[in-house]
């Protein structure tokens, strides 16, 4: 019997922005202070009940230090903020053995299709 293909799960930019929050343990206010937008600015957001404009979404991934298309990356897309890694991860040396993995394994990808020599 053949398996059936799985489903990709895919998150709302909603869901995105709330874990992304949570992860930093910030606050809705605590973030809407950062970003200067309110606290029910990023409660709407995170509800779906109000569409941001590109400006407000700008100063949220600023807030959370990502880059703005980390909130609308999914599960077959990923977003490596070089910028992020290099301020937290000065040289390779001190790179997580997860991160050093991870990395790798997309380098030596990028090298098999021909993006990177």
């Amino acid at each position: 019997m053949k398996k059936k293909p799985e489903k990709a799960v895919e998150y709302s930019l909603s869901e995105r922005l709330k874990y992304l929050r949570e992860t930093r343990n910030l606050t809705q206010k605590d973030l809407g202070q950062m970003a200067g937008v309110s606290q029910a600015t990023i409660a709407h957001i995170e509800k779906g009940t109000k569409d941001p404009s590109v400006d407000t979404l700008d100063k949220i991934a600023a807030a959370l230090d990502i880059h703005i298309a980390t909130l609308f990356s999914t599960n077959d897309v990923f977003v490596f903020d070089m910028k992020r890694l290099r301020r937290k991860y000065n040289n390779v040396d001190k790179l997580t053995p997860h991160l050093y993995m991870g990395l790798g394994k997309v380098i030596q990808f990028a090298k098999d299709i021909g993006m990177i020599k």
